[in-house]
């Protein structure tokens, strides 16, 4: 399990930025073998990550990203997350969840939510909750050990799937608290495609101290090996990411790299959409990630690499606002997921919702926003599913 490979990697991705910075010719090299299917090793992906702290060598990088098309550039898939819990037994010092009490949608009210986004156009729609123990419920006493009965957050799935083939198809993706490989498997019975995980940071130290130690979210190593049980339980698409800001982003992503080199070595692929979500709200003042925090500038930065190290496509979130956005894609291209429609609170949709947000966003009407890339030139897709999810992949 990639949990036991963990430690090593970090020993050794903390080179980065206490290196020379490689030649440009010498990074040209290792771009052109990225894009052409050839597995970077170890030692490469640090000289890589490592090179962007030079400035001709981060020029590079853009101007070569902007300059290579990734399939299906002139499309751009919408994705809108529809939250069914806020209530969580994990209090991770970076999530405003940690501080309510939160509440959970009732099955009427999420199957409305779910159909106002129908009616919205949306056909491939993210479902996500928090640590909700009334839904996630543990069947193990042990503490080392995570079996859930998860009958009661299958049910939401089950609800969307249904409303998914009245509709005629369409596509699953959760952002759940990891769960064991019966959970998983009873998961993809009732509709999940995609099962994400941000993995927050990698690293082991900074990890313990942004989550609750008497929190199933403790577990790093659960975190980190849930895509093999996911990819075991049969479903087809995985999706990671870090938070930026969480810790050094160049430390961050190439063990993301390394990590989606493993999942691919051992489970024959890797991840199927790379997330790009940046940290947002006052903890941003904290001491414990104020020196780690994205600059715009860097922020780019990491999209561009994003685009040449993976072949799963990158997702766009409102996080950013959707004139950053809008940027990124008209200067790198589409072949992207973006997010336009979003509450990062139970509902929000069908009715308003009155709970407190996990992090703010920015808002952004849709219609204005879809006018905006038709008229750059980009299709804008409400319409898609796993198959579509496949299609964009980048094939060497």
């Amino acid at each position: 399990m990639f949990s036991q490979k963990i430690s090593d990697l970090i020993n050794q991705v903390e080179k980065i930025g206490k290196l020379k910075p490689i030649s440009q010719k010498e990074l040209l090299f290792l771009l052109e073998k990225c894009i052409h299917g050839e597995t970077l090793e170890i030692d490469e992906i640090i000289e890589l990550i490592n090179s962007t702290i030079s400035y001709e060598n981060k020029k590079l990088i853009l101007d070569f990203s902007i300059n290579y098309k990734r399939p299906h550039d002139q499309e751009v898939l919408l994705l809108p997350p529809l939250y069914f819990s806020s209530i969580c037994e994990n209090k991770c010092l970076y999530c405003d969840f940690s501080s309510s009490k939160g509440m959970r949608l009732s099955y009427d009210e999420f199957l409305n939510e779910f159909n106002a986004l129908l009616d919205m156009g949306y056909r491939s729609i993210e479902l996500v909750s928090s640590q909700d123990p009334g839904l996630y419920i543990k069947k193990s006493s042990d503490s080392d050990t995570q079996l859930y009965d998860i009958y009661k957050a299958a049910k939401y799935f089950d609800i969307a799937k249904k409303s998914l083939e009245e509709k005629g198809s369409g596509m699953l993706t959760s952002n759940i608290p990891p769960v064991d490989i019966q959970s998983f498997k009873k998961l993809k019975s009732v509709g999940l495609d995609c099962y994400l995980s941000w993995l927050e940071t990698f690293n082991t130290n900074q990890y313990p101290r942004l989550h609750y130690s008497n929190g199933p979210k403790a577990d790093q190593a659960f975190r980190l090996d849930s895509f093999d049980k996911a990819i075991e339980a049969g479903i087809e698409h995985i999706a990671g990411a870090f938070l930026k800001g969480l810790y050094n982003w160049r430390e961050e992503e190439a063990i993301l790299y390394l990590f989606d080199k493993y999942l691919k070595t051992r489970n024959g692929r890797g991840f199927s959409i790379i997330g790009t979500p940046r940290l947002k709200g006052l903890i941003r003042k904290s001491k414990s990630v104020s020196s780690y925090l994205v600059s715009d500038e860097d922020y780019e930065l990491n999209i561009a690499l994003d685009r040449i190290l993976f072949d799963g496509i990158l997702w766009l979130q409102t996080r950013e606002s959707f004139m950053f956005n809008n940027k990124l894609i008209t200067d790198y291209g589409g072949g992207v997921i973006l997010t336009l429609t979003s509450c990062t609170s139970p509902g929000g949709y069908h009715k308003l919702s009155k709970e407190k947000a996990q992090f703010p966003v920015f808002k952004q009407n849709l219609h204005k926003s879809v006018n905006a890339l038709e008229n750059a030139g980009y299709k804008a897709i409400f319409n898609w599913n796993s198959q579509t999810l496949l299609d964009f992949q980048r094939r060497i």
